[in-house]
């Protein structure tokens, strides 16, 4: 049994080392880093049962961690004297344990990614400041500057209301398209 068991650990070992070097070097798991990383910055709930819901315990990185480190460690029970059966079952057991704590490590790093990009929605919600004047409603556009994910960025802006006079606070609304935000005044 014991041969056995160095067999499979050895073996599992090694492809697990193979894995986690494709997924260093970066040719292993790139669809799913995209997925990941595409409600990085969001906070609403919605996305963050979707993130959750992307987790997945049974996959390949938890089989071959279950297995190793529970062949390992049932090889370490069986150097202590203890039955067969509760070697094996203790080994994979925390075995099991291990490769869902490693598959929400990585699931958890690559949530992180990110592409840097400032798009256009993220200015909605923030303050900024009127750079250019904002025409009273349906009369043209003005330029507002909002500061986003730490980047000063100038935007066109439309209002609903009156004129905005330039160098006054502002409340970015919503996108009205790319690069048009609708604005209003705020204190």
């Amino acid at each position: 049994m014991e041969y056995t068991l160095y067999w499979i650990g050895g073996i599992t070992t090694a492809l697990f080392v193979i894995r986690l070097i494709l997924m260093l070097v970066g040719f292993d798991g790139a669809a799913d880093a995209a997925d990941a990383g595409s409600a990085v910055d969001t906070l609403d709930a919605g996305h963050m049962a979707a993130d959750a819901a992307d987790f997945k315990v049974f996959s390949l990185m938890t089989l071959l961690v279950t297995v190793m480190m529970g062949s390992w460690i049932a090889l370490g029970f069986l150097e202590l004297q203890l039955p067969a059966w509760v070697a094996i079952g203790g080994g994979y057991g925390i075995g099991f344990g291990g490769g869902v704590a490693t598959s929400y490590a990585l699931f958890s790093m690559r949530k992180l990614e990110s592409d840097g990009t400032v798009r256009t929605e993220d200015a909605v919600g923030l303050k900024g400041t009127v750079y250019v004047k904002i025409p009273e409603a349906g009369k043209g556009k003005g330029q507002i500057q909002v500061t986003v994910k730490g980047r000063l960025r100038t935007f066109d802006a439309v209002s609903d209301g009156p004129e905005i006079a330039s160098f006054k606070t502002v409340a970015v609304m919503s996108k009205v398209e790319n690069n048009l935000l609708r604005v209003c005044p705020s204190e």
